[in-house]
């Protein structure tokens, strides 16, 4: 009688060749785990998940909440859809895995208190500041996964931070965290203002790239300006539109610069819905955006006038977990961010 060929269910059908997250997770593009703050000590890049879900707001219902639903599954699809992707892009003749050695520190501790919440994610990135690691972030929604990254980058800086904001929409609202209902918390819609006052922000240094579209309102610039942010810095979709009539590489190229002068480090903070309606099947907020390419041409162009000196980091927000392009192009973000950076050695 032949042995017999059946397996137990419960027999496993494969093996995981990478690292291991947590039980089917692996870490970032199978990079070595980071559990202690020794293993990031020979590392340039640490990689951190921020699994906070917002409330979805009572303004929200439906396929309008998809940035909202199951966002605290982000960080752990994001790491399994980097691993079809290594580090080369030919385009550029980099391999961004030669010139930078990426960990991944796992996730922040999430709690109900917000404030232990935002002290968890800022400890995380001091430790990863401390080894000497660009930090790169990955949400969860804004305010856990934006505030205290800034917070800490910043305040070590040892000279002005500017912000490149990458979103659609002003999050802007007035009110401080402190403030707010911790079973609603507003941070959706308050971060961008919220981030002005902190220690080593310079307002006049924040840049917002993508700004369009009928949810924002009328004050949305005042409340801008009023916390010391220039009006010309705040880029819609007129800005480029204008810029695509002229030479709009060009015209990135430049706003990096501007960026970056005088600038002790750069922070950029991306929200998905900065894309054009049309650029993905998955997830989009609004028409009339930038196109995947310009946002990936704009990091590049900052990471390369920041170089090694004056890269801060790079912060990922309001991704839907199941967005499966969206999470492709912002694989292409990081990628092509950490190509500027390595470009200005």
């Amino acid at each position: 009688m032949t042995e017999s060929w059946a397996r137990k269910p419960s027999d496993p059908t494969m093996r995981m060749l990478v690292p291991r997250l947590y039980g089917g997770t692996p870490t970032l593009f199978g990079a070595p785990l980071a559990e202690r703050d020794e293993d990031m000590q020979a590392a340039d890049v640490a990689f951190l998940g921020v699994p906070w879900r917002a409330p979805t707001p009572d303004s929200r219902s439906g396929t309008a909440a998809a940035n909202y639903e199951g966002t605290l599954l982000t960080p752990s699809q994001f790491r399994s859809n980097s691993l079809k992707y290594g580090g080369y892009l030919p385009e550029l003749d980099i391999d961004v895995f030669e010139h930078l050695k990426i960990v991944d520190r796992g996730d922040a501790e999430v709690v109900r208190d917000m404030g232990q919440t935002l002290a968890n994610v800022e400890a995380e990135v001091n430790a990863m500041l401390d080894a000497g690691c660009f930090p790169i972030t990955m949400g969860g929604n804004s305010g856990p996964s934006s505030y205290p990254v800034l917070k800490a980058i910043a305040a070590r800086a040892g000279g002005p931070t500017a912000v490149l904001n990458l979103d659609a929409h002003h999050d802007n609202q007035r009110g401080e965290w402190e403030d707010d209902d911790p079973r609603q918390p507003r941070w959706g819609s308050t971060w961008a203002r919220r981030i002005l006052t902190l220690p080593g922000v310079d307002p006049t240094r924040y840049f917002h790239f993508g700004l369009r579209g009928p949810r924002n309102d009328r004050d949305v610039f005042t409340r801008f300006t009023e916390r010391g942010v220039q009006r010309e810095h705040i880029y819609t979709y007129r800005d480029v539109k204008a810029a695509r009539k002229r030479d709009v590489d060009e015209w990135l190229g430049q706003l990096a610069a501007t960026m970056l002068d005088g600038t002790a480090k750069i922070w950029i903070a991306v929200d998905p819905d900065v894309f054009d309606l049309s650029t993905n099947p998955d997830f989009a907020d609004e028409p009339l955006g930038p196109t995947v390419e310009e946002v990936v041409e704009l990091c590049y162009q900052v990471g390369r006038a920041a170089g090694r000196e004056r890269f801060g980091g790079l912060s990922i927000s309001a991704l839907p977990y199941n967005a499966q392009t969206l999470h492709a192009i912002l694989l292409y973000v990081l990628l092509y961010t950490l190509a500027g950076v390595v470009s200005a050695d």
